[in-house]
């Protein structure tokens, strides 16, 4: 017999996340708000690589993985996985049949796993995301999207729903910093940050909002948020170390500048107070790396070497341990000195002046896994 109406209604559809970030940030903010469990939760991705696109074996695979969770009452999350879609319409239509003995019923749901069709029991509590970036959304026909609740989440959105979960004395210090950080951009000129979009603010600030286990909301300690790669800007950021919400705002507008030019910032640097032009300068220019990679990855290189957990101690002798950045993308302003993906590629980079013990080391430690005209990806190992 079919589920009934009552039922259906009372199961809920599944849900379509329409990303507007184009670049997978909803996936990992749904984790990171504490919206999805990641316990309970298995993440399908599948690549656009063609030997993936024609692999069905690997489709199988993938099908009788949600089979699994489907009897298990796991939640699935399905990251550009249109090709699989077909072999689930039942699933996603909801359209379910009951085996009822006495007071027990199962539910089921056909699943085409290669070419059979098979009758899959739906715990209930299962449930199923499917995830689609916002440009795709005028390409998919529209009795696939009328299947789902549909859901159009932005890093804004992100913020706001962690936002809503401060308590009201850090929701006025986040409320200032915002608008401090928007009077910045304004009067800096969006036009000299490269890549800035709606959405660039209220990622970084989202990386001041924590999430503990019972999904309430604080802002971070600044004073413990800090990478090898930022710790020299602790000088800038830490000036006033007992005001909390100028330390919010100094680490924020830190992070910004990293994405503006060197002249951008000559330029606008005497439209600043003198005091704060200065320690702007010094921060860009001392403490931040813009014009050298191999400065930048030998300093990187050799401060995760000889510094495993990398303790920072401070004028008041407190010790820091900070978070340790493994993987970076430089984005360069001319086409990169690098010109391919191969060890002599690396050795004019990284072994072109002095052949010694440290830039052998660079070389043990450095692959670079992509080049393109604009960015540099580099990973450091352990």
């Amino acid at each position: 017999m079919k589920l009934e109406s009552m039922q259906r209604r009372l199961y809920g559809r599944y849900k379509l996340i329409i990303d507007e970030s184009d670049d997978e940030s909803a996936v990992r903010l749904l984790f990171q708000t504490g919206i999805i469990d990641p316990n309970q939760t298995e993440v399908f991705r599948m690549s656009d690589f063609s030997d993936d696109i024609n692999n069905e074996l690997r489709n199988v695979e993938i099908l009788s993985t949600i089979k699994l969770c489907m009897e298990t009452g796991k939640t699935i999350l399905m990251v550009n996985t249109g090709r699989i879609h077909g072999s689930l319409y039942d699933v996603f239509n909801q359209n379910f049949s009951i085996m009822a003995t006495g007071d027990t019923r199962k539910i089921f749901s056909k699943v085409a796993i290669g070419s059979k069709t098979v009758d899959v029991v739906v715990n209930d509590n299962f449930q199923c995301i499917v995830h689609i970036n916002r440009h795709e959304f005028d390409d998919i026909p529209a009795p696939f999207l009328s299947r789902f609740q549909k859901y159009s989440l932005s890093i804004v959105d992100f913020y706001r729903i962690q936002f809503q979960r401060l308590s009201s004395e850090e929701q006025n210090i986040m409320n200032n910093v915002e608008n401090k950080m928007q009077t910045f951009i304004k009067h800096f000129g969006q036009q000299y940050l490269y890549g800035l979009n709606d959405n660039t603010l209220y990622s970084c600030l989202l990386l001041v909002i924590e999430t503990d286990e019972n999904r309430q909301c604080s802002i971070s300690n600044i004073h413990q948020s800090y990478s090898q790669l930022n710790i020299k800007t602790k000088r800038f950021i830490e000036e006033n170390p007992g005001n909390k919400q100028q330390c919010l705002l100094r680490f924020i507008l830190s992070k910004l500048i990293q994405i503006a030019s060197p002249e951008s910032i000559i330029f606008k640097l005497p439209t600043f107070q003198d005091k704060f032009a200065q320690s702007l300068f010094k921060n860009y220019f001392q403490y931040q790396e813009h014009f050298n990679i191999e400065n930048f990855v030998r300093e990187l290189i050799q401060k995760h070497e000889n510094q495993s957990s990398y303790p920072i101690t401070t004028d008041t002798h407190t010790e820091i341990n900070t978070i340790m950045t493994t993987k970076v993308i430089i984005y360069t302003r001319t086409s990169p000195y690098v010109v391919g993906i191969n060890k002599a590629s690396k050795y004019q980079l990284f072994n072109k002046q002095n052949n010694n013990t440290f830039d052998e080391n660079i070389n043990d430690l450095v692959e670079i896994l992509n080049l393109v005209s604009s960015s540099v990806i580099l990973t450091i190992y352990n």
